[in-house]
């Protein structure tokens, strides 16, 4: 099987996710897409953040339907923070004879080599930088690998996108200052952020 796994804060899991979901499981030929998200995220630090159990029911609910996505809580069962070596060593244990595709941002694919033991997430998977903004390139893209991974640059593939202009800070914020967010999150999505009354 060809896997991809998409990981993330989804706090709210929003529009923006759901297309990108949807195209990458196309666009890669994917069998399986396997949604996680994190714990505690290593790189970010918020007071705002909704609870791990609310992030984890959102993502259930907004892929409820999709057969070819499975919505995981190995991060957050493991708990405390979240380093992709640990999820992806998991994930060939569990999956060791087929493909796996890490997915992320290109933004931050040009900070991998700063994260924790890159060497091991790339022995395990390969790395689909997902580029959605435009001022950062291919190019750009190639180059850094070219620099810092030039004995695994086979292991990288990117995948052009037109940028979404949504956040999950802008859904937030928007929850929080009462304003309308209907089409930037899924219907049943919203239903519960305002059931829980999450980000008020």
């Amino acid at each position: 099987m060809r896997i991809g796994i998409y990981g993330g804060t989804f706090d709210p899991p929003h529009a923006g996710h759901k297309k990108y979901a949807d195209e990458l499981k196309e666009r890669l030929s994917l069998d399986k897409l396997i949604v996680i998200p994190t714990a505690t995220p290593p790189h970010k630090d918020r007071a705002d953040t909704s609870s791990a159990q609310d992030r984890l029911n959102m993502l259930n609910i907004l892929f409820e339907e999709d057969d070819g996505v499975e919505v995981s809580d190995m991060e957050i069962a493991r708990g405390g923070k979240s380093y992709t070596y640990e999820t992806v060593t998991l994930l060939h244990g569990i999956y060791p004879d087929d493909e796996l595709i890490f997915l992320l941002g290109s933004d931050m694919l040009l900070s991998f080599h700063t994260w924790r033991n890159p060497d091991v997430i790339l022995s395990h998977v390969k790395i689909c930088a997902v580029t959605r903004s435009n001022d950062i390139n291919e190019e750009e893209l190639q180059d850094y690998v070219e620099e810092h991974f030039p004995e695994n640059k086979g292991r990288f593939i990117t995948c052009e996108f037109d940028p979404i202009e949504l956040s999950s800070t802008q859904v937030r914020n928007a929850v929080r200052n009462g304003e309308c967010v209907e089409g930037l999150v899924d219907e049943k999505v919203l239903k519960y952020i305002k059931e829980k009354e999450l980000y008020l």
